[in-house]
């Protein structure tokens, strides 16, 4: 099978990083210990609050709780027993990464922050009113996000000192899976179609009286043709003018010869069998609280307005079978497309070089952009792009003149990525915003490759990679629970060292 890079989630989003410690590797794990004590009768059970000890660590059940919560809105469910023992292990490498003088800088955190934000198409303050909507305590929040970046890199510097693969790996693979994947790798999977038993409760109203409000347009037995059409251009200017918003009550008052006109028009209520034929089927289709069109009766015309039923409800309830949706089928990305496909995968990259201003907790974006356009003024006015890079850009490029060298699609910012594909070679962009902060970019030349054998060496690198830092990962917490007093108080189980 081919191995995938898998993420450490917590609330809204992701950290990335080799996730030691999933719902699938937790059930499955058999941790090693020099001593185990069950306790059976405390099973299940939190002492004062407290879920399990580490050494002289302490995780509280609310800790535990947090976790719990911002897992779920992550949608990677877990039982409690699987995120204790994650804690469990964050805490032993916490304590490794403290030794290590292992610290995440503010600037870091914030860029951390604005990449999820982006991700999930928000800005920082909309995470922030997210995470408040899901019940999320926000500092909690960014000092979990803190902590996780911290033990991502931790495992970072685990995974570089202990794993290595050379390119002769890399050419035995290949020659086992020329496409640089697995045979096997995100093949699609045959599901037996799901179902779910589900009871209906179906409810339907059965009216048995009404209420009307009523206009009447009185004609007298005999009258003239002229007679008539009076009266019903009286009564289509009656439901004109409520129509047009006025009460049905000041119409009545104003227009109705019916008896019951000065109290607007209201009849009361009364059973379905004590009302005319005819208004029972004129208001049939009509909805409470709206009003009849005009119609003719032999007395003359006549506008209703159904106030309300009531009735009974009825009621059934019956057990149905539900088709639930088939999981997701396992999707290519692109890269992974073009390792598959039988012809070349030319590709287009572009030679770049780049001024950066950053944008950070201290400087704002406003500032930023202020200081980018100070520095596009300076080229337009003739300084060389390598020397103004040098002197103002702040990203790692800058003592090469700005230049990031060759870039293919996908691997930028893709703000970044579409102002580049804009530029012809030669050209200098006018600022631009990325996630990183405010740019200036210059395409230096431009080349289209056939890259199919370079993306399935790459896949092929990154797979031997992943398999052996999940190895090594795994051994390596292991030897740390092995080497630490841990009391989970849910489970009833001690390690002593």
């Amino acid at each position: 099978m081919q191995f995938n890079n898998t993420w450490l989630r917590i609330a809204l989003m992701a950290i990335p990083g080799f996730f030691l410690s999933s719902p699938e590797v937790l059930a499955k794990k058999n941790h090693s210990t020099k001593q185990v004590h069950s306790n059976k009768q405390g099973q299940g059970n939190f002492v004062d609050g407290i879920a399990a000890i580490v050494d002289t660590d302490v995780i509280t059940q609310r800790e535990l709780n947090n976790r719990m919560a911002a897992m779920r809105v992550s949608g990677n469910q877990a039982t409690p027993e699987q995120v204790l023992s994650l804690l469990i292990d964050e805490h032993l490498m916490n304590a490794h990464a403290d030794q290590m003088n292992i610290k995440i800088s503010n600037q870091q955190l914030e860029q951390g922050l604005q990449s999820i934000a982006k991700d999930n198409n928000l800005t920082v303050e909309q995470l922030k009113q997210a995470a408040k909507q899901h019940g999320i305590n926000w500092d909690e929040y960014v000092a979990n996000i803190k902590q996780q970046m911290k033990m991502e890199e931790l495992r970072s510097q685990v995974v570089r000192a202990r794993v290595n693969v050379t390119e002769r790996d890399v050419d035995a693979f290949l020659i086992q899976h020329p496409t640089g994947l697995y045979a096997d790798y995100k093949k699609p999977v045959a599901y037996e179609p799901r179902y779910e038993k589900r009871q209906v409760v179906e409810r339907s109203f059965d009216a048995k009286a009404i209420a009307f409000q009523h206009i009447y347009i009185r004609v007298p037995d005999g009258s003239s043709a002229e007679v008539v059409e009076a009266a019903r251009k009286k009564a289509n200017e009656a439901l004109s003018k409520i129509r047009g918003g006025q009460s049905f009550a000041s119409v009545a008052r104003q227009y109705s010869d019916a008896p019951e006109a000065s109290q607007g028009g209201n009849l009361g209520i009364r059973m379905n069998e004590d009302w005319p034929a005819l208004f029972m089927s004129v208001s049939k289709k009509v909805r409470d609280g709206s009003t009849t069109g005009v119609f003719k009766a032999p007395n003359g015309f006549h506008i209703l307005k159904v106030l309300e039923r009531r009735g009974v409800i009825n009621e059934t309830r019956r057990v149905v079978s539900v088709r639930l949706p088939d999981p997701p089928q396992p999707q290519l990305t692109p890269r992974e497309q073009a390792a598959k496909q039988a012809g070349p995968v030319n590709v287009t990259e572009s030679n770049v070089r780049h001024i950066l201003v950053r944008i950070t907790p201290v400087f704002s974006d406003a500032q930023a952009k202020a200081r980018i356009d100070e520095i596009a003024a300076k080229l337009n006015a003739g300084e060389p792009f390598a020397d103004v890079a040098l002197k103002y850009s702040q990203d790692s490029s800058a003592s090469l003149g700005g230049d990031i060298g060759w870039i293919s699609p996908g691997q930028a910012d893709p703000a970044f990525e579409q102002a580049v594909a804009n530029l012809q070679p030669g050209q200098i962009s006018a600022p631009v915003r990325s996630q990183f902060g405010w740019h200036i970019i210059e395409v230096l030349d431009r080349r289209t490759e056939d890259k199919q054998a370079s993306i399935r060496r790459d896949l092929a690198h990154e797979t031997l990679y992943q398999e052996q830092a999940e190895n090594v990962l795994r051994d390596w917490v292991q030897q740390l629970r092995s080497q630490a007093y841990i009391d989970n108080r849910l489970t009833g189980e001690k390690t002593t060292r």
